[in-house]
């Protein structure tokens, strides 16, 4: 979907100069509004197949543009975006939010009236879903070992309680110094 020719686009002429930017601007600006509403996975974009698959291992970086197609003519700008979503996520509500963030950014950034923005929805991601279990599932194991350890700790120390006490009552009662009277053969009476 990243088909945004490499265009200039000329936003204004005065005895300044003038100001141009390429489309690919524009693009990398809808991209980033739309990436940062909450619901979206991930942009989609291109074949989605094996190709899709080697060309995104071989990328340092992300792109930017990934799922965005932009049309510029006569300072207007229409933006086409290819999203995933994140399962659970209600659908119309996240369209909407990307169609405000981006129709807002890009006019704010770029100068350039949005007259349309277009959200192509391409998948479900079940990242999300799939990470809160994992977490739910390693929340479970560490309170079942803190349980654990607490038991184990608790039984120590009753094994300990009772030797204490079994030490004492096996110890001979004392013998006070004026009950002792020395017997001739050595014996204590």
């Amino acid at each position: 979907m990243s088909d945004n020719l490499s265009t200039n686009v000329r936003l204004d002429e005065s005895q300044n100069g003038t100001v141009s930017f390429a489309t690919e601007v524009v693009a990398t600006i809808a991209g980033l509004a739309a990436a940062e509403v909450d619901g979206v996975a991930s942009m989609a974009g291109g074949s989605g197949g094996f190709a899709d698959i080697l060309n995104r291992r071989g990328q340092g970086t992300r792109n930017l543009t990934k799922g965005v197609k932009v049309e510029v003519e006569d300072g207007k700008v229409c933006v086409h975006i290819a999203i995933v979503i994140d399962y659970g996520s209600p659908i119309p509500e996240v369209a909407y939010n990307i169609q405000e963030n981006v129709k807002k950014a890009v006019e704010t950034m770029s100068g350039l009236e949005v007259t349309n923005v277009d959200v192509h929805v391409q998948g479900v991601s079940f990242d999300r879903e799939n990470r809160a279990t994992a977490e739910i599932e390693m929340r479970q194991r560490a309170l079942l070992q803190k349980s654990e350890h607490e038991q184990l700790e608790s039984a120590s120390e009753e094994t300990s309680r009772n030797q204490d006490e079994d030490a004492d009552t096996a110890q001979e009662p004392t013998v006070d110094e004026e009950e002792v009277k020395d017997d001739p053969d050595g014996s204590v009476l």
